[in-house]
């Protein structure tokens, strides 16, 4: 069953058109690994900025913004090949001291790190942003995922890393829109950017104030967790992307689990500009076509929600 898009449009839409084709195709799921005598984490009522978590805040940082996603001057000089290391490593790093208005930091936020760890928790912030806890059977830290379609996240040269991560991260640890703990999960390699940020009663804050924000990729350590499809229980595609007319976006999932679904777009500057009620087929299907119409040509992140919840993000470009 294919049925076209009932839109609601929003004003002033500012996008950059971008060329080259991003097809989707991914899968998600949640199973249980062995974790032992994981510490209980203080409960954080504040975001990744120290303001009270409020779940109806417009999305999007305040502090070192354009540090956290990549977007300063300085970032060009990051070393992406990463360092391999520990969550004890990483928490042992010199770090200076916390300063919420400095620039870019030698060496360590100059740095991509690769961390071989369990993860713990996930926390769903007040700006959108995933929180997650690192943890390696001795110490803990924190790794931060940016919403990728919060202001300058949405045009940040990584975003399709964040949505990578935030995807594969909603997979395995259960969808955004709530939060996740006390999680019992196969191990994972977290590749990002160190940080250090002002402690502000974070969970699982390490010793030094360093984070792995952003976070650029998340994978099983043992590649065959990543191919067993007993992991992954929703199959996504989208296609055409780029498209001109129309684009198809096949979503099918194996939990039956689907109830009132929307399909979100916002533009690069992270302005929604139009929500949709999508059809879902007996609880588990969805097959939308999507039309361009009056839809601007540039660059949009998309964002599935299943009852409020975030199910699946992407890039769509619209020429």
């Amino acid at each position: 069953m294919k049925k076209t898009n009932q839109l609601l449009f929003g004003n002033g839409m500012r996008a950059l058109l971008v060329a080259g084709l991003f097809c989707l195709s991914f899968h998600l799921n949640a199973q249980q690994g062995t974790i032992k005598q994981a510490p209980v984490l203080k409960v954080a009522d504040e975001d990744e900025d120290g303001e009270r978590a409020d779940r109806s805040m417009n999305c999007g940082g305040t502090e070192r913004w354009g540090q956290k996603v990549l977007l300063d001057t300085a970032a060009r000089s990051i070393n992406l090949t990463p360092d391999t290391i520990t969550v004890t490593q990483f928490d042992q790093l010199p770090t200076p001291p916390p300063n919420s208005y400095a620039p870019r930091t030698a060496p360590f936020e100059f740095q991509t790190y690769a961390i071989d760890c369990h993860v713990i928790e996930k926390r769903f912030e007040s700006d959108n942003d995933f929180h997650l806890v690192m943890y390696d059977g001795a110490l803990t830290g924190i790794a931060e995922i940016p919403d990728p379609a919060c202001a300058q996240a949405a045009s940040s040269t990584f975003v399709n890393d964040f949505i990578s991560a935030r995807n594969f991260a909603n997979s395995i640890m259960g969808p955004a829109g709530s939060d996740n703990l006390n999680l019992n999960l196969p191990k994972l390699i977290l590749t990002g950017v160190g940080f250090v940020d002002p402690p502000h009663g974070q969970s699982g804050v390490a010793p030094n104030n360093i984070e792995l924000h952003p976070v650029l990729r998340v994978v099983f350590e043992n590649p065959a967790d990543g191919i067993n499809e007993k992991y992954f229980n929703l199959h996504v595609t989208v296609g055409p992307n780029p498209f001109s007319i129309s684009t198809e976006f096949q979503l099918n999932s194996k939990l039956n689990n689907l109830g009132k679904v929307t399909l979100s777009l916002f533009d690069i500057l992270g302005e929604e500009v139009q929500t949709i009620a999508v059809p879902v087929i007996s609880n588990n299907q969805i097959d939308y076509v999507l039309e361009k119409n009056d839809l601007k040509a540039g660059v949009y992140i998309y964002r599935f929600r299943n009852e409020g919840v975030i199910l699946y993000e992407g890039r769509l470009v619209v020429q």
